[in-house]
């Protein structure tokens, strides 16, 4: 009897929807018609159709960060510029551990190295993978039907294994609608079976040995607790041992912020009791996080190795140290990290040390007391902590489950210490700080949570980069709401440049020959899009508008004019290096103290992110 036969395609299609994939997000080109087609028509798949292929990874970026496991969202694109285009969004997922698997269509092996239309050719035959492995966990490019599905499968475990990320394949058009044999598909099941690695049980005794001697613990968290699924073994560890715990920007929302030994938020976004803990702590305890610029000051808020030594644990070894030397380097995923700490703890009667716990309370509120006002602000143009306060209020009561991203740029310094997390759902690109990511994200996590609520909180330049992703959430009729901080410039390196340089340069947006700042019509634009379009020009406006687009459940932004002028909130100012020939040097600088009245110190370069 004859086999029965079906193509690449197909075979790739049954798989993912035997996995249990939920979304695909893609745009059509001519490189990926064969795997839309099997896609769309033959699988239960939701299939999404992006704008732009880079917003079909963010999408997929807001819907992994609200799973944090398989299934894999899966994103396909086509050939050229198409594939081009994912090359800045797979980049923030692969250094933001995001796992997904992009399907890319490239042209028929028959043209191969003919430099036919968009291959990318001239430095070897069609090595868009070869173009890709720079910035995803791996790239691989089909060049048999006999082979394809396995290497898909391969793909796609990849994607999911150790520290997830993005894995690229690229399938040639000519392979996508080659014939195999339907019984050829194998089980999948055990390509989504990922068993994490556990800590060295030496290492454990030699952590808490360090733990039991410290008199100032502080754990110090990343992403790598929300992809361990390790918030309830962070919470267990926290309370068995007493030790004060602050988030990374990536880290926020993955430890209960309204929990006694929450030291809020880290780094140059932080609270002012998070950076205080983090100066004037003996031990830390690093957890799925790498202590990048933004989350420790530019490397002057924690005095490792001198008067703090370092416990570091990452899932990745390449990140076990690369900031700061370790005393206890534990490669290990963060859940099993943890649970083996707190077991190792309890046996040697660790317990809380109520001088350090003191001075968190402490330290908490003359946090709170002095943004009080900042909070509470009712300036117009509004205050972006202002706005922030509103929206946490306003979720915590409506809709607590709700995704909410924040962005980068102006964002980034209010995003940490004022946007208040009432669940986990709370998301920001913490490493490329791509603007416009979070309308993307926000739109993802609606789709993985069911439809359910999702805001993005961002600023006017991020919005004009990215604003027609919000006709995705027309088209899939979703309860998202763009929220964006209108003030005519890019204010956060408006700041920076006018510190360093006593003038901006490409910061301000203005017609040509006029002095008065101009930019678009946002609401307008968003009307014109499908969306609700609401413009706020007063404080006391916003909440009551808010909470109507909350139960509205309509796509909704919010253009809200935004002062630019007033003295901003900064947890942490440091020094941006820009003197070639001068010595740097991780380490506390001399008079970048704590600031509870906000008057930092005015060093002559700053950080520009």
């Amino acid at each position: 009897m004859e086999k029965k036969m079906i193509t690449v395609s197909q075979g790739i299609a049954r798989l993912l929807d035997q996995m249990g994939t939920e979304f695909a997000f893609g745009v059509n080109g001519h490189g990926n018609w064969g795997l839309l087609d099997a896609l769309v028509y033959e699988t239960n798949i939701e299939c999404i159709g992006a704008k732009m292929e880079d917003q079909a990874v963010e999408l997929a970026d807001g819907y992994w960060r609200h799973k944090r496991g398989a299934p894999l969202p899966i994103v396909t694109t086509s050939v050229g510029p198409g594939n081009a285009n994912v090359m800045p969004a797979v980049a923030t997922a692969f250094y933001e551990s995001i796992g997904m698997l992009v399907l890319a269509g490239v042209g028929a092996t028959h043209w191969f190295d003919r430099g036919g239309i968009e291959e990318a050719y001239r430095a070897g035959p069609e090595d868009y993978a070869g173009v890709m492995r720079g910035i995803c966990k791996k790239a691989v490019m089909a060049t048999r039907p006999d082979t394809c599905i396995e290497m898909f499968l391969r793909a796609y475990k990849t994607a999911l294994t150790g520290r997830p990320g993005p894995v690229v394949m690229a399938i040639p058009f000519d392979i996508q609608h080659a014939l195999i044999p339907e019984d050829s598909l194998p089980d999948p099941r055990p390509y989504m079976a990922v068993h994490r690695p556990a800590a060295d049980p030496a290492g454990i005794d030699r952590a808490v040995e360090l733990l039991k001697k410290a008199e100032r613990p502080l754990v110090v968290f990343g992403s790598g607790i929300a992809n361990s699924g390790a918030h309830d073994a962070l919470v267990e560890f926290a309370e068995a041992t007493g030790t004060p715990v602050v988030a990374t920007s990536a880290g926020k929302a993955a430890f209960p912020e309204n929990h006694r030994l929450s030291a809020g938020v880290v780094g140059r976004a932080g609270t002012l009791h998070g950076n205080h803990m983090a100066r004037n702590s003996d031990l830390v305890i690093g957890i799925g996080t790498h202590f990048t610029d933004i989350d420790s000051g530019g490397w002057t808020l924690f005095d490792i190795p001198n008067n703090t030594k370092l416990i570091h644990v990452d899932i990745d070894e390449n990140e076990l140290g690369r900031a700061y030397p370790t005393e206890v380097a534990l490669n290990s995923d963060a859940r099993l990290a943890l649970e083996a700490l707190t077991k190792a703890s309890k046996a040697a009667g660790v317990s809380e040390r109520a001088d350090w716990i003191a001075v968190l309370e402490k330290e908490r509120k003359a946090f709170d007391e002095a943004v009080e006002p900042l909070r509470t602000s009712n300036i117009s143009p509004l205050h972006y902590a202002r706005v922030c306060e509103d929206v946490s209020a306003v979720v915590a009561e409506k809709c607590p489950d709700a995704t909410i991203t924040f962005d980068t740029g102006h964002m980034l310094s209010y995003g940490p210490p004022f946007v208040r997390a009432s669940s986990r759902n709370v998301f920001h690109s913490s490493f490329m700080h791509r603007m416009g990511w979070s309308a993307s994200a926000a739109i993802g996590g609606s789709m993985a949570s069911k439809g359910r609520p999702a805001i993005a909180l961002l600023g006017d330049g991020a919005f004009i980069m990215r604003s027609t992703v919000m006709l995705t959430a027309v088209e899939q009729k979703l309860p998202v709401i763009a929220v964006v901080f209108d003030n005519r410039s890019l204010q956060i390196e408006r700041e920076a440049m006018l510190k360093i340089y006593g003038r901006e340069s490409l910061c301000d947006t203005r017609r040509k020959g006029e002095d008065e700042l101009w930019g678009p019509d946002f609401a307008m634009m968003a009307e014109g899009m499908g969306c609700v379009g609401i413009r706020i020009e007063k404080a006391e406006d916003f909440k009551p508008a808010f909470e109507k687009a909350i139960e509205s459940g309509l796509p909704t932004v919010f253009s809200i004019a935004t002062e630019i002028e007033t003295p901003q909130y900064r947890s942490a100012w440091y020094p941006y290096p820009k003197d070639f020939n001068e010595t740097w040097t991780a380490g506390p600088i001399a008079g970048a103290g704590d600031h509870h009245g906000f008057e930092m110190p005015d060093f002559q370069a700053d950080d520009t992110k």
